[in-house]
């Protein structure tokens, strides 16, 4: 089966936020920054609460003026957790848009040809072909959102096949997707 069609610089930006959320040097990343950014928010809490709370010092015993710095910034922290947790995407998105934002070479045609035993990659940049040959059993796993499927056959590298295709009929595009849910499938039986 041959399927043609185009990748956008938006499609690629969708590719590396499922790169986000699957990678597992971005979970690594982003575990070391929410431990870092969750220590910050815990300690601006107690200084905050240490410099705001010697005006009224006189209503507490001096157990409960050292205790309640120290929860407030437990408060504030579990208040954050959400934020902090979605600010590693937010700032690896933010980097990216600012590295492709003058980017001309968008958008690339594809060309993939699946076979039984693997998939061959054309890739057509600015009047350059680049073809790798993919063996099914090398795609690592699989992600997706509602506009395409993403399958990575190294730890960074991934194959973006489009849900829906316009140069497709809706019957070649359900015979595409079977046929890679059924080559994944096996390939995990395999396993």
């Amino acid at each position: 089966m041959v399927v043609k069609y185009q990748i956008s610089s938006e499609d690629f930006m969708a590719l590396q936020k499922d790169y986000v959320k699957r990678g597992k040097i971005h979970r690594i990343k982003a575990n070391i920054l929410f431990v870092l950014l969750t220590a910050m928010v815990f300690l601006s809490g107690i200084i905050v609460s240490i410099l705001v709370l010697p005006q009224s010092a006189y209503l507490m015993s001096f157990t409960s003026y050292q205790l309640l710095p120290i929860f407030i910034g437990i408060i504030l922290a579990a208040l954050m957790i959400r934020p902090v947790k979605k600010f590693y995407a937010f700032a690896i998105g933010l980097q990216l848009k600012f590295m492709l934002r003058n980017d001309k070479r968008w958008p690339h045609d594809v060309i993939l040809h699946i076979h039984e035993t693997f998939i061959d990659l054309t890739v057509i940049r600015e009047k350059m072909n680049t073809t790798t040959q993919i063996a099914w059993e090398s795609i690592k796993m699989m992600g997706e959102d509602g506009k395409n499927l993403y399958l990575y056959y190294e730890e960074t590298e991934a194959i973006i096949v489009p849900k829906s295709n316009p140069e497709m009929t809706e019957s070649e595009s359900r015979i595409l997707h079977d046929l890679v849910n059924q080559h994944l499938n096996r390939h995990e039986v395999n396993e």
